[in-house]
């Protein structure tokens, strides 16, 4: 798959989800099946997107349960709109962040600081709302977001998929 096509149905999904919560997601269903059907791998892709989701109730689910944010659109553990763009991230390390992959120090610093601004763009939607001070909350999602996404990023490396320029080991 295109990685800009996978990254342009990625942020339409986080966008739609975000500004029209429930409903939102609704429209952004469609989307994540077509990254799906796009995709050379489907399997890992399924697989990550089970793996996120569940990573999502808990890491969101959690935070929320102890006061940190609280979103507008009710859900339990998180809304739903919430898990689908839990779902959609998932299927950007075999496609357009594929490169990030053996990236272990780059991966960490791309969750330290995207995990972070993706919510507080969240916040700022008025998806959501932060309970602790700005800083505080800020800090915790980067620490949360770093270990986060290089495991993420150190599963998608060792599951089977094979990305274009790949040379198979000979035989």
């Amino acid at each position: 798959m295109n990685p800009l096509v996978n990254i342009a149905i990625n942020q339409a999904i986080w966008f739609l989800c975000v500004v029209w919560g429930n409903g939102g997601a609704l429209f952004a269903l469609p989307l994540l099946a077509l990254n799906i059907f796009l995709s050379r791998h489907r399997k890992a892709d399924l697989q990550m997107i089970g793996l996120l989701l569940f990573g999502g109730v808990l890491i969101d689910g959690t935070l929320q349960a102890i006061g940190f944010f609280s979103f507008t659109s009710a859900g339990f553990p998180i809304p739903f709109w919430l898990a689908v763009v839990w779902a959609a991230l998932a299927a950007l390390p075999h496609h357009s962040l594929a490169w990030m992959k053996k990236r272990m120090l780059l991966s960490i610093l791309f969750g330290a600081i995207g995990g972070p601004l993706a919510y507080w763009a969240g916040v700022r939607l008025g998806a959501a709302t932060f309970h602790w001070p700005l800083p505080s909350s800020l800090i915790l999602l980067a620490l949360v977001w770093a270990f986060l996404w290089a495991g993420v990023m150190a599963i998608a490396a060792r599951q089977s998929v094979h990305q274009p320029g790949d040379v198979a080991a000979p035989g």
